[in-house]
C-alpha cells in the first residue's frame, strides 16, 4: 500500500525548536497605509453608507455577516455589510500593509503568495435560498471593474503584477468563511467546473481553502528576485471593486519526507498517485500478485511508469533506493538494424530532462541528446561482451559516474532484490543485490571523482524528482554499428525510498525586539524560516540565502504575541 509523506520543492528540512516567547505576526493586512476612494464607490443597500472604512479590510476576512439577514459567509452570501467592505471607485486605490512580509516561497501552493478577497457571490440557478442552492458557475457582485494589483517591499518602489497572469480582484473564487483564508483556490478550476454544484461540491472544488484570488511575486515586471514585500496596492482604472481583506498564503508543511514505501498491495493507478508517461499498455498493474508489470520495448517512444516525490534529491543529501526485479522475457534485436545490447532501468529521474523530446539514453555523453538528471540502475543482457549491471548517477550537464560490473547476468525467472544508497559525504553510490535471497554479485561502487563527459571539472548535481521504471527509446545511438534494441517482461515491485534529514537548527538568539535562528548553511543554497503552533498552519517568517559554506543567522521578521515551534526549509537556489 503507498504510505509517502511527499510534495514539495524542498529538498531539506530543520529540526524543530520550541519557542516560549513574544513573537507572532498576523498574516493579514494591519494597516491601510493610503485610501483614495475614487469615484462611484460601492455603498450599502438601505443605510446608503458609504463601504469606505479602511477598518473592514484589517486582519482577516469575514467569516460571519451580523445583522437580521446575516448570517455565516460562504460562497453562496458574501460579505454585504459597509463594516465589512472597502470600496474603490475609478480612479482610486488602496495601499495595503503586512507587518509579516509577504514571501515568494517555492513550498507556496500553487506558487501564489497572497490572496485578495472581494464579495462577489455564486448565484443560484434552482431557486433554493435555505440552504440547497445549486449553482451554474456565474456571478453576482462582479462589477467588472479594471484593476492593476502593485506590490513594494519599501512602499517606494512599487512593481506591478503581469495583467496577463493576474486574475481579475472581486470575481473569483467567492469567500467561504468556514475555508482557510491562507490556502488558495487551485487557479485552474474554472467557472465550468462548478456548474450545478451545491455548497458541498463547491467546498469539496476549494479543498479547504477560504476563496479568493491568488496573485504571484514572480509576476512583478521589471523586479529581478523580488523575494518579498509588505505592501499591496490595488487600482481601480474603470468600474469599482469591493475588498474584505487579503491574506498572506501559507507554506505547504509536507515537504519534508523521509521515507516511501509501496507494495502495490491497492490499485496505484486509481490512488492518483503513479502516472505514466509514454506507452501506457508497457505497464499494468497485476492485483493478484500485487506488483507491476513491465515491458521494456526500445522501438517504443520513451515511457516510464512514475511516482513524482515532488521535492527533489540532490547530491548533498545521503539517501536510498530499494525494490525487486524480476524478468521472464528477453530479446535482444527486436529492431534487426540495432542487434546489440540495450538497457532496461529502474531508479530515480529529472522529469522535465526524461520526458523532453531530444533525450535519447543510448546517445550517452552528447551535448543536445545526452541523458541529464538520473540515479539508475540498468542492465544490459549480453549480446557478445558480456552481460553488465550498470549503476550510478548522470548529472544535469551529462555527467557520467557510473560503475560497470560483467559477467554477471540476470536469469529468467529469478528475484532479483535492489538496494541503492548513496552517501553524500564520501559521494559514494554502493549497491547491493540478492538474487532468491542470496548474494549477488559483488556490485562495483560508482564515485562521483570517477566521472567523464560534461562541461565542468566536478560533479554538479541530478536534482531528480521522480522514481520510474523506464522503457527507453533506443534512437539516438551515435554508434550505428554497435546500436543495440530491447525487448523484455517482467514485473517490478516492494519500491523503497529513504533519504537523511541533514539540515538541524543550532541556536537561537532572543532579543527584545528580534529572534535570530542559526543553520549551518552550505554554499548556493537558500533557507526558509517557518513557524508554527499547531504542525498545521506555518508561516514563512525569514528568508536567508548563502554565498559560501558559513553560519547563517535568520532572522524572523514577526513581532507580537506567540508561542510556537520554528523549522528551516533549504532548497538550492
Amino acid at each position: 500500500m503507498f504510505n509517502a509523506h511527499v510534495v514539495s520543492k524542498s529538498v531539506t528540512i530543520a529540526i524543530l525548536f520550541n519557542l516560549s516567547h513574544h513573537l507572532s505576526a498576523s498574516p493579514f493586512v494591519t494597516s491601510v497605509v493610503d485610501y483614495q476612494p475614487g469615484i462611484g464607490y460601492a455603498v450599502e443597500f438601505g443605510s446608503g453608507l458609504g463601504y469606505t472604512n479602511t477598518l473592514a479590510v484589517l486582519e482577516e476576512p469575514s467569516r460571519n455577516t451580523s445583522g437580521p439577514f446575516g448570517g455565516p459567509v460562504n460562497p453562496f452570501s458574501p460579505p454585504f455589510l459597509a463594516e465589512q467592505l472597502l470600496s474603490i471607485g475609478e480612479g482610486g486605490s488602496v495601499i495595503l500593509e503586512f507587518e509579516l512580509p509577504v514571501f515568494n516561497h517555492p513550498n507556496n501552493p500553487y506558487g501564489l503568495d497572497f490572496i485578495l478577497f472581494g464579495n462577489a457571490g455564486f448565484n443560484i440557478t434552482n431557486g433554493d435560498y435555505s440552504g440547497g442552492g445549486i449553482t451554474d458557475g456565474s456571478v453576482f457582485g462582479n462589477d467588472q471593474a479594471k484593476t492593476s494589483i502593485w506590490v513594494s517591499q519599501d512602499n517606494v518602489a512599487y512593481y506591478q503584477l503581469d495583467p496577463f497572469k493576474s486574475p481579475p480582484m472581486d470575481v473569483y473564487f467567492p469567500t467561504d468563511g468556514q475555508g482557510d483564508f491562507r490556502v488558495p483556490v487551485n487557479p485552474l478550476h474554472q467557472p465550468s467546473d462548478f456548474t450545478n454544484a451545491g455548497l458541498t461540491e463547491i467546498r469539496s472544488n476549494y479543498n479547504g481553502s477560504g476563496g479568493g484570488a491568488g496573485y504571484d511575486l514572480a509576476w512583478a515586471l521589471g523586479a529581478p528576485d523580488l523575494d518579498r514585500v509588505r505592501f499591496v496596492k490595488i487600482m481601480v482604472h474603470a468600474g469599482k471593486v469591493e475588498l474584505d481583506g487579503a491574506a498572506i498564503v501559507a507554506p505547504v508543511s509536507k515537504g519534508n519526507w523521509s521515507s516511501i514505501h509501496e507494495d502495490f498491495s491497492a490499485d496505484p493507478f486509481e490512488s492518483g498517485a503513479w502516472e505514466i508517461f509514454g506507452d501506457s499498455g508497457l505497464f499494468s498493474w497485476e492485483p493478484t500478485r500485487e506488483r507491476i508489470a513491465a515491458t521494456w520495448d526500445s522501438r517504443q517512444p520513451n515511457s516510464y511508469f512514475y511516482l513524482p516525490i515532488g521535492n527533489s534529491l540532490s547530491r548533498e543529501e545521503d539517501f536510498s533506493i530499494q525494490f525487486e526485479i524480476q524478468l521472464d522475457h528477453l530479446e535482444l534485436g527486436i529492431n534487426p538494424d540495432k542487434p546489440f545490447t540495450f538497457p532496461l532501468a529502474v531508479g530515480l529521474v529529472n522529469l522535465e530532462s526524461v520526458t523532453r523530446d531530444q533525450f535519447f539514453r543510448g546517445s550517452g555523453i552528447h551535448e543536445e541528446f545526452g541523458p541529464r538528471g538520473l540515479v539508475e540502475w540498468s542492465y544490459h543482457p549480453d549480446s557478445g561482451f558480456g552481460a553488465t549491471i550498470s549503476s550510478g548517477l548522470i548529472s544535469l550537464d551529462n555527467q557520467w559516474a557510473l560503475s560497470n560490473t560483467f559477467p554477471l547476468e540476470l536469469q529468467l525467472g529469478k528475484t532479483f532484490a535492489v538496494a541503492m544508497k548513496f552517501n553524500a559525504e564520501s559521494k559514494t553510490l554502493r549497491t547491493v543485490m540478492t538474487e532468491d535471497g542470496a548474494p549477488f554479485g559483488p556490485i562495483r561502487e560508482a564515485k562521483l571523482s570517477n566521472f567523464f563527459g560534461g562541461p565542468d571539472s566536478e560533479f554538479t548535481d541530478i536534482d531528480v524528482d521522480a522514481f520510474a521504471i523506464a522503457s527507453y527509446n533506443d534512437g539516438g545511438q551515435p554508434s550505428p554499428e554497435f546500436a543495440g534494441s530491447i525487448y523484455a517482461t517482467g514485473w517490478v515491485d516492494n519500491v523503497a525510498l529513504t533519504r537523511e534529514q541533514s539540515l538541524r537548527i543550532q541556536n537561537l538568539r532572543i532579543s527584545d525586539d528580534c529572534i535570530l535562528v542559526g543553520i549551518e548553511a552550505r554554499a548556493g543554497w537558500e533557507y526558509w524560516l517557518e513557524q508554527t503552533s499547531d504542525f498545521v498552519h506555518w508561516e514563512t517568517r525569514g528568508l536567508r540565502r548563502a554565498e559560501t559554506n558559513e553560519r547563517l543567522l535568520i532572522e524572523d521578521q514577526g513581532a507580537g504575541q506567540f508561542n510556537g515551534f520554528y523549522r528551516v526549509i533549504g532548497h538550492p537556489q
